[in-house]
């Protein structure tokens, strides 16, 4: 044997023993692999999510009442909002293909007026499908703690559920209201989504009003409009009758039984107190 072929056959047993080594950790390797892309698809979702979705589903995804269901729940998770919409597949494409394709109706015998949007480029919406993915896969994320058996502690919108204000503007007036507050629940309660982010109800900002009038300006020359048909006599009253009766009066150019038609219910006097607080600022 020659000294060549010593080699040669030294490298073909060195190579055999590389190659079996590789092959014996690349299970592991792939599954290392495979758990950060997800971890890293989840984390690209969480601001994804935090972007485009916590307007109506709220920041923890508990789901805003009268505008949007909530995505971090026990019933998204153990089969029952599947089996609700009598989806056949599983959760994974129920998720990808609602945020890819929305909903061109508002879901049926529920108090949600809008339309779950298009989100997928593919069916016109903005995102791409990896983005489309990477939130699918950070909802996805919430189940896993309803696996273990810990129910995540999610923020209740309504503050005070047990006395809400109602809808008969000839109660007692209000008590007095906390601007700061009441900007806060414009947040919590998902109203930034269509009347600061979105071209789907009037704007509050005066740098968004064509005028350059906010809200709290244009509460009072509403109620002297010719088609005004509400019964309030002051931007405060008006601003009441919006909230808790949004049909009362429909402003020209937007669809009636557009708003969430439930804050009578919902909202606690001291809550609405808040809000007009903050409204009446806009000025």
């Amino acid at each position: 044997m020659t000294w060549r072929t010593a080699i040669g056959t030294l490298a073909v047993v060195l190579t055999s023993i590389i190659t079996a080594f590789w092959l014996i950790n690349e299970p592991a390797r792939m599954a290392e692999a495979e758990e950060g892309f997800e971890g890293r698809s989840i984390e690209a979702g969480a601001a994804l999510f935090e972007n485009n979705c916590t307007r109506c589903h709220g920041p923890q995804g508990q789901g805003l009442p009268g505008l949007a269901p909530g995505l971090n729940t026990q019933e998204m998770f153990d089969g029952t909002r599947v089996a609700e919409v009598g989806w056949a597949g599983t959760l994974h494409d129920f998720l990808y293909s609602t945020i890819a394709g929305g909903r061109p109706v508002p879901s049926a015998g529920t108090t949600y007026p809008q339309r779950m949007p298009t989100w997928s480029q593919e069916f016109g919406g903005p995102l791409r499908i990896d983005q489309v993915r990477d939130l699918t896969n950070f909802v996805l994320n919430w189940g896993e703690a309803y696996e273990l058996g810990i129910a995540p502690t999610v923020q209740k919108v309504v503050t005070n559920p047990i006395d809400p204000v109602g809808t008969d503007l000839s109660t007692p007036v209000l008590p007095n209201g906390d601007a700061q507050a009441g900007e806060e629940l414009t947040t919590t309660l998902g109203c930034v989504a269509c009347h600061v982010q979105t071209d789907v109800g009037p704007a509050w900002l005066a740098e968004a009003d064509p005028n350059g009038e906010g809200i709290g300006t244009r509460a009072s020359a509403r109620i002297e409009e010719t088609n005004y048909t509400g019964t309030a006599t002051n931007s405060e009253q008006y601003l009441r009758e919006s909230i808790v009766l949004p049909d009362a009066f429909v402003v020209d150019g937007y669809p009636p039984s557009t708003m969430v038609m439930t804050y009578g219910e919902t909202l606690s006097k001291q809550d609405l107190a808040d809000l007009i607080a903050y409204l009446v600022t806009l000025k």
